[in-house]
């Protein structure tokens, strides 16, 4: 072991064999977290020249400093949705997600659907007192989830017109 590290291709040479001594020294031991302290400082902070914060930024953008909760009222679906329950007429919808042979889509029923006389998939969606909340619901679904086409039937080769021959 001493004479192999005193020369490492004596072994090699004695053999006819080309020889590359490689040694190998430790160096410093790096580390992330060490590194990233040292970077962002023992606050925490941001790193130096990194992206501004949302509030650093406040004053450049366009609109309002501070955020605005509303409520939303339309006052032509309370109409409409008072005048339903002045004539007695439902004003409860059902949402659900069918899967049949006319491919995957969003409906909204006025009735419940009864999943065993139903020909494919049913998931019931939510139910939603006053038209405007379910139409709400429905296109939100519909963007979510589009209306996926029929699936293709298998081509079918079309008949010859002249007879074959055997």
């Amino acid at each position: 072991m001493e004479s192999q590290r005193e020369d490492p291709c004596k072994k090699a040479g004695a053999e006819g064999r080309p020889c590359f001594p490689v040694s190998t020294t430790a160096g410093p031991v790096y580390s992330v977290r060490d590194s990233l302290a040292e970077a962002l400082g023992k606050g925490g902070g941001r790193a130096p020249a990194g992206a501004p914060t949302v509030s650093e930024m406040s004053r450049y953008r366009p609109g309002s400093q501070t955020p605005i909760v509303g409520i939303t009222f339309d006052p032509g679906c309370m109409a409409k949705s008072a005048l339903k329950s002045l004539k007695g007429k439902n004003d409860v919808y059902y949402l659900y997600r069918l899967r049949d042979v006319h491919g995957e889509r969003v409906a909204l029923y006025d009735w419940k659907i009864d999943p065993s006389a139903f020909q494919g998939e049913v998931a019931f969606l939510g139910r939603f007192v006053g038209e405007c909340d379910a139409l709400a619901a429905y296109h939100h679904e519909e963007l979510i989830h589009p209306p996926s086409p029929a699936p293709k039937p298998a081509p079918q080769p079309s008949p010859s017109a002249a007879p074959r021959a055997q």
